[in-house]
Protein backbone atom coordinates (compact mmCIF):
# COMPACT_ATOMS: atom_id res chain seq x y z
CA UNK A 1 0.00 0.00 0.00
CA UNK A 2 2.61 2.36 0.76
CA UNK A 3 4.11 1.85 -2.46
CA UNK A 4 1.09 3.89 -4.59
CA UNK A 5 1.43 7.04 -2.21
CA UNK A 6 4.79 6.92 -4.04
CA UNK A 7 4.02 5.94 -7.50
CA UNK A 8 4.81 9.13 -10.05
CA UNK A 9 1.01 9.31 -10.68
CA UNK A 10 -0.08 9.21 -7.93
CA UNK A 11 2.18 12.30 -6.52
CA UNK A 12 1.19 14.45 -9.68
CA UNK A 13 -2.86 13.68 -8.33
CA UNK A 14 -1.92 15.13 -4.96
CA UNK A 15 -0.18 18.02 -6.92
CA UNK A 16 -3.50 18.45 -8.59
CA UNK A 17 -5.74 17.88 -5.78
CA UNK A 18 -3.94 20.35 -3.30
CA UNK A 19 -3.91 23.00 -6.38
CA UNK A 20 -7.34 23.05 -6.73
CA UNK A 21 -7.89 23.10 -2.34
CA UNK A 22 -5.39 25.88 -2.72
CA UNK A 23 -7.43 28.00 -5.41
CA UNK A 24 -10.72 27.57 -3.28
CA UNK A 25 -8.97 28.39 -0.17
CA UNK A 26 -8.23 31.83 -1.70
CA UNK A 27 -11.65 32.11 -2.94
CA UNK A 28 -12.83 31.45 0.46
CA UNK A 29 -10.79 34.14 1.92
CA UNK A 30 -11.08 36.86 -0.80
CA UNK A 31 -13.53 39.09 1.24
CA UNK A 32 -10.92 38.62 4.19
CA UNK A 33 -8.13 39.01 2.22
CA UNK A 34 -8.96 42.09 0.17
CA UNK A 35 -10.20 43.83 3.61
CA UNK A 36 -6.38 42.99 5.69
CA UNK A 37 -3.81 45.61 5.20
CA UNK A 38 -0.85 44.11 2.32
CA UNK A 39 2.08 43.66 5.14
CA UNK A 40 -0.49 41.20 6.79
CA UNK A 41 -1.39 39.48 4.20
CA UNK A 42 1.73 36.86 4.61
CA UNK A 43 -0.56 35.78 7.63
CA UNK A 44 -4.15 35.32 6.94
CA UNK A 45 -4.24 32.23 4.55
CA UNK A 46 -3.17 29.63 6.64
CA UNK A 47 -4.97 26.62 5.38
CA UNK A 48 -5.08 27.53 1.08
CA UNK A 49 -0.80 28.58 1.65
CA UNK A 50 0.36 25.75 3.41
CA UNK A 51 -1.52 23.53 1.05
CA UNK A 52 0.44 24.84 -1.47
CA UNK A 53 3.74 24.86 -0.14
CA UNK A 54 2.94 21.11 0.58
CA UNK A 55 2.45 20.46 -3.06
CA UNK A 56 5.47 21.95 -4.10
CA UNK A 57 6.89 18.87 -1.72
CA UNK A 58 4.73 16.54 -2.95
CA UNK A 59 6.15 17.82 -6.85
CA UNK A 60 9.52 17.50 -5.80
CA UNK A 61 8.58 14.00 -4.49
CA UNK A 62 7.58 13.25 -8.13
CA UNK A 63 10.66 14.67 -9.59
CA UNK A 64 12.64 12.11 -7.42
CA UNK A 65 14.57 15.39 -5.95
CA UNK A 66 13.70 14.88 -2.44
CA UNK A 67 16.62 13.92 -1.63
CA UNK A 68 18.76 16.91 -2.94
CA UNK A 69 16.80 19.79 -1.90
CA UNK A 70 18.74 23.21 -1.49
CA UNK A 71 18.25 25.40 2.30
CA UNK A 72 15.00 26.74 1.03
CA UNK A 73 13.45 24.22 -0.10
CA UNK A 74 13.95 22.05 2.84
CA UNK A 75 12.62 24.79 4.59
CA UNK A 76 9.48 25.30 2.53
CA UNK A 77 9.21 20.59 3.07
CA UNK A 78 8.80 21.20 6.72
CA UNK A 79 6.73 24.33 6.20
CA UNK A 80 4.29 22.27 4.03
CA UNK A 81 3.87 19.34 6.17
CA UNK A 82 3.58 20.51 9.12
CA UNK A 83 1.63 23.21 8.29
CA UNK A 84 -0.84 21.03 6.88
CA UNK A 85 -0.99 18.79 9.85
CA UNK A 86 -1.42 21.50 12.02
CA UNK A 87 -4.27 23.90 9.85
CA UNK A 88 -5.88 20.03 8.91
CA UNK A 89 -6.35 19.12 12.29
CA UNK A 90 -7.33 22.89 13.30
CA UNK A 91 -10.20 23.07 11.54
CA UNK A 92 -11.82 20.23 11.94
CA UNK A 93 -11.58 20.75 15.54
CA UNK A 94 -13.18 24.33 15.11
CA UNK A 95 -15.91 22.82 12.94
CA UNK A 96 -16.66 20.25 15.43
CA UNK A 97 -16.83 22.77 18.73
CA UNK A 98 -19.30 25.04 16.62
CA UNK A 99 -21.35 22.17 15.80
CA UNK A 100 -21.50 20.82 19.55
CA UNK A 101 -22.26 24.28 20.85
CA UNK A 102 -25.02 25.11 18.41
CA UNK A 103 -26.47 21.23 18.94
CA UNK A 104 -26.39 20.70 15.13
CA UNK A 105 -25.74 18.17 12.45
CA UNK A 106 -23.02 19.09 9.76
CA UNK A 107 -24.15 20.23 6.27
CA UNK A 108 -22.35 19.88 2.82
CA UNK A 109 -19.94 22.67 3.29
CA UNK A 110 -19.07 21.25 6.67
CA UNK A 111 -18.18 17.70 4.98
CA UNK A 112 -16.63 19.12 2.74
CA UNK A 113 -14.37 21.32 5.36
CA UNK A 114 -14.06 18.00 7.30
CA UNK A 115 -13.00 15.81 3.87
CA UNK A 116 -10.86 18.61 2.54
CA UNK A 117 -8.94 19.31 5.98
CA UNK A 118 -9.13 16.18 7.44
CA UNK A 119 -7.17 15.02 4.65
CA UNK A 120 -4.52 17.78 4.67
CA UNK A 121 -4.18 16.20 7.77
CA UNK A 122 -3.46 12.66 6.50
CA UNK A 123 -1.08 13.77 3.77
CA UNK A 124 1.47 15.38 5.81
CA UNK A 125 1.31 12.62 8.38
CA UNK A 126 1.75 10.07 5.34
CA UNK A 127 4.29 11.77 4.20
CA UNK A 128 6.44 13.16 7.06
CA UNK A 129 8.66 10.26 6.56
CA UNK A 130 10.48 11.87 3.50
CA UNK A 131 11.55 15.30 5.00
CA UNK A 132 14.67 15.93 5.13
CA UNK A 133 16.55 15.28 8.53
CA UNK A 134 17.93 18.79 8.88
CA UNK A 135 16.83 20.83 12.08
CA UNK A 136 17.35 24.47 10.99
CA UNK A 137 14.59 24.17 8.85
CA UNK A 138 12.39 22.02 10.84
CA UNK A 139 13.11 24.86 13.75
CA UNK A 140 12.56 27.13 11.47
CA UNK A 141 8.79 25.83 10.77
CA UNK A 142 7.94 25.73 14.53
CA UNK A 143 9.27 29.64 14.86
CA UNK A 144 7.14 30.17 11.85
CA UNK A 145 4.07 28.41 13.43
CA UNK A 146 4.29 29.90 16.52
CA UNK A 147 4.54 33.47 14.74
CA UNK A 148 1.56 32.83 12.93
CA UNK A 149 -0.26 32.35 15.92
CA UNK A 150 0.57 35.79 17.49
CA UNK A 151 -0.65 37.38 14.02
CA UNK A 152 -3.47 35.46 14.23
CA UNK A 153 -4.40 36.01 18.14
CA UNK A 154 -2.59 39.22 19.20
CA UNK A 155 -3.55 41.27 15.92
CA UNK A 156 -6.19 39.07 15.15
CA UNK A 157 -5.42 38.23 11.34
CA UNK A 158 -7.12 34.23 12.02
CA UNK A 159 -9.84 32.96 9.86
CA UNK A 160 -13.17 34.02 10.05
CA UNK A 161 -14.67 31.79 13.24
CA UNK A 162 -18.37 30.53 12.72
CA UNK A 163 -18.94 31.82 16.55
CA UNK A 164 -17.87 35.17 17.68
CA UNK A 165 -16.76 33.29 21.35
CA UNK A 166 -14.52 30.76 19.51
CA UNK A 167 -11.73 33.05 19.82
CA UNK A 168 -10.28 31.67 22.70
CA UNK A 169 -10.50 28.17 21.67
CA UNK A 170 -9.42 29.04 18.63
CA UNK A 171 -6.23 30.47 19.60
CA UNK A 172 -6.19 27.33 22.69
CA UNK A 173 -6.17 25.17 19.55
CA UNK A 174 -3.37 26.71 17.45
CA UNK A 175 -1.09 26.99 20.41
CA UNK A 176 -1.55 23.31 21.50
CA UNK A 177 -1.28 21.95 17.55
CA UNK A 178 1.93 24.31 17.19
CA UNK A 179 3.10 22.48 20.10
CA UNK A 180 2.41 19.52 19.11
CA UNK A 181 3.96 19.62 15.67
CA UNK A 182 6.95 21.29 17.48
CA UNK A 183 7.10 17.98 19.39
CA UNK A 184 6.41 15.85 15.98
CA UNK A 185 9.49 17.48 14.34
CA UNK A 186 11.61 16.59 17.40
CA UNK A 187 10.39 12.99 17.50
CA UNK A 188 11.58 12.60 13.52
CA UNK A 189 15.18 14.12 14.20
CA UNK A 190 15.51 11.68 17.07
CA UNK A 191 14.49 8.98 15.04
CA UNK A 192 16.74 9.85 12.37
CA UNK A 193 19.78 10.07 15.17
CA UNK A 194 19.50 6.82 16.27
CA UNK A 195 19.01 5.11 13.09
CA UNK A 196 15.34 4.06 13.21
CA UNK A 197 13.97 5.18 9.89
Amino acid sequence: MTDLFYRRWFLLALVAVNAAGTVWGFVWYWEQLTATPWYFLLFVPDSPGHAAVFALYIWWLAAGRAGRLGPWQRFFAWTGVLGVIKYGLWTTVIISQYLLAQGSQPGVEDWMLYASHGGMAVQGLVYMGRLPRVALPAALTVLWLAVNDFFDYVLFTHPRLPLPDQVAAAAGTNVALTLAVAALAVWLLRRNMTGRE
